[in-house]
């Protein structure tokens, strides 16, 4: 590849900025794209700029938020412009970019949509586990149900129930003896 033909800027991955450049200054293109938040490190190479912030940004978004970071005088801001893109390929571009070079701020900016995402995935992940306890309780219940059941303590019978008799002496007034002193 011819070396210039490149345009002038910085490059993360294989995608070409534009010259990163102060971000009080910076004038948002008209266009959907991809901007970095910058910070001048010396430890980075070829250009002393770490990023800070990976931003996926279109036409309607209100980037008034940016006048709130710290130390707004020594950040700087690249683009990458993407004006025929997609939503989805631009979020795509921006957890790229994200995931290989972790910025420090980045953990901060999960957008709303990807929040919303992570908060739904952690409703249904504890409801999946709520409905496992509760089938397991279900399925410990069936078991027991159909253990072998152990002979049921004898029990009293219900109603009049004679004693069981010795010897005639013993038995008190009986129609026998009622029955030989009449006679």
């Amino acid at each position: 590849m011819n070396p210039y033909l490149i345009g002038a800027g910085i490059r993360f991955i294989d995608y070409v900025f534009s010259e990163p450049r102060r971000l009080v200054d910076w004038i948002p293109p008209r266009c959907a794209g991809i901007m970095v938040i910058l910070v001048r490190d010396p430890n980075w190479g070829p250009k002393q700029f770490q990023p800070l912030r990976f931003w996926e940004f279109d036409a309607d978004t209100d980037l008034l938020s940016l006048s709130h970071l710290p130390h707004i005088n020594a950040l700087f801001v690249a683009t990458l412009a993407l004006p025929y893109s997609t939503s989805a390929q631009r979020a795509e571009l921006l957890n790229k970019l994200a995931w290989a070079y972790k910025p420090a701020w980045q953990g901060s900016a999960v957008s709303s949509r990807e929040s919303e995402l992570a908060r739904k995935l952690n409703d249904l992940e504890r409801k999946h586990e709520e409905q496992t306890t509760q089938f397991r309780l279900l399925l410990a219940s069936i078991n027991r149900l159909l253990e072998p059941q152990t002979a049921p303590p004898r029990r009293r019978t219900i109603g009049f129930s004679p004693a069981p008799v010795e010897n005639v002496e013993s038995r008190g007034y009986t129609s026998l003896k009622f029955a030989d002193t009449r006679a």
